[in-house]
């Protein structure tokens, strides 16, 4: 997994490996990027779940269809009813990287480390966009909202908890007017996505 490439092994320096590792924050900055396009996209299509359910009531008789080619092109049940699952969720991607951090800290046993490397990213973009020193705002507003979320979700007590490392009211007053995705401001995107930030 990508966080644990960037976060490393638990026992170096998180610092000395962030800084070894920039191209792939890079790569998980896009990577969130994309999956907050996806689920902004998702939301602003809300008939996509009602598509899919007919499709899913239609899905019998297209299996029993004389045409081949229309058999052919037919998904399984397992198929269709894991997409339904996945789309039921607002924000299906994010979640999916969401549970796939969380699982992989719950396998490691590593949260404290890892929560430690969100916490150092997220301050190094909250410095470099307080103090205009990027030319690239955008992918450190990117990086800050990605890792408060995550943060706020492999943390029992959230990113908004008083044992944080990161500040939460400070993120969301520097990238309030900020836009992330579709022109929607990153402080909606992280109320959106978040648990303790309302």
């Amino acid at each position: 997994m990508i966080i644990e490439q960037i976060c490393g092994p638990s026992n170096e320096q998180v610092i000395s490996n962030i800084n070894r590792n920039r191209g792939l924050s890079r790569s998980f900055a896009d990577m969130m990027q994309y999956a907050f396009d996806f689920d902004a996209l998702k939301s602003s299509i809300p008939a996509i779940q009602n598509d899919f359910s007919y499709y899913r009531r239609t899905l019998s008789r297209l299996q029993k269809s004389q045409d081949p080619a229309i058999r052919e092109c037919v998904i399984s049940n397992d198929v269709s009813n894991h997409m339904s699952l996945f789309y039921a969720y607002h924000n299906p991607l994010v979640k999916s990287v969401v549970d796939a951090a969380s699982k992989y800290v719950n396998e490691s046993g590593t949260s404290q480390h890892v929560l430690e490397c969100l916490s150092a990213l997220a301050a190094g973009s909250f410095n470099a966009i307080k103090q205009r020193k990027v030319d690239d705002a955008k992918l450190c507003v990117q990086v800050l909202v990605t890792c408060c979320i995550l943060y706020d979700w492999i943390s029992p007590q959230g990113v908004n908890g008083p044992q944080s490392a990161i500040d939460a009211r400070a993120v969301l007053q520097l990238v309030r007017e900020r836009p992330l995705v579709d022109n929607k401001p990153a402080e909606e995107v992280l109320r959106f996505n978040c648990r303790t930030i309302r």
